[in-house]
């Protein structure tokens, strides 16, 4: 993972910041929010959170090594973590790997004020933002959408999305 310091200021009166090693318990609120099936495991309150911290290293370590290039930015509002960003900024294209919002903060327009300042900052560059979304219990694609993504490939249980800048090739559509 590439390290950063300092805060960089988006729209909405939001701010990104490098993730420390004292965000673990928040990203793992995060993680736990996104993810409650785990919680229907086991009965054991201690089983089920040992559950959660085994599955977040695993997605941490996939991460590591499928992009080990990228960063990973807390999300704040006022100050406060809101939220988490993990993108990876390649030569080719961008690739938003997680973009997660506290279920307290969601509705407010923040993760779509994330994606805005991504845009505008890879517009700037000419280079195309990709990601993947859920296909089932999440409202995502819906989200990507209404930003301008496309999805480009249905790999269940996921869509693969991207987004192109303005006068650049758009994304592929699936089977096309």
């Amino acid at each position: 993972m590439v390290s950063l310091a300092g805060s960089i200021p988006l729209a909405g009166g939001l701010g990104l910041r490098p993730a420390a090693p004292a965000d673990q318990p928040f990203l793992l609120r995060l993680f736990r929010e996104a993810r409650p099936w785990l919680a229907w495991a086991d009965d054991d309150r201690d089983a089920v959170h040992a559950l959660y911290e085994q599955q977040y290293r695993t997605l941490r370590a996939g991460l590591e090594a499928h992009y080990p290039e990228h960063l990973d930015f807390v999300i704040e509002r006022t100050g406060q973590p809101v939220g988490r960003l993990i993108v990876d900024l390649g030569y080719a294209d961008w690739r938003l790997s997680e973009l997660q919002v506290l279920a307290a903060a969601r509705g407010r327009g923040i993760g779509s004020d994330v994606v805005r300042s991504l845009q505008a900052a890879a517009g700037a560059l000419r280079l195309p933002i990709t990601l993947s979304t859920p296909m089932l219990g999440s409202t995502g694609r819906g989200v990507y959408e209404r930003l301008g993504f496309r999805v480009t490939a249905v790999r269940p249980p996921h869509y693969d999305m991207a987004w192109s800048p303005a006068g650049l090739p758009g994304p592929a559509a699936p089977g096309g």
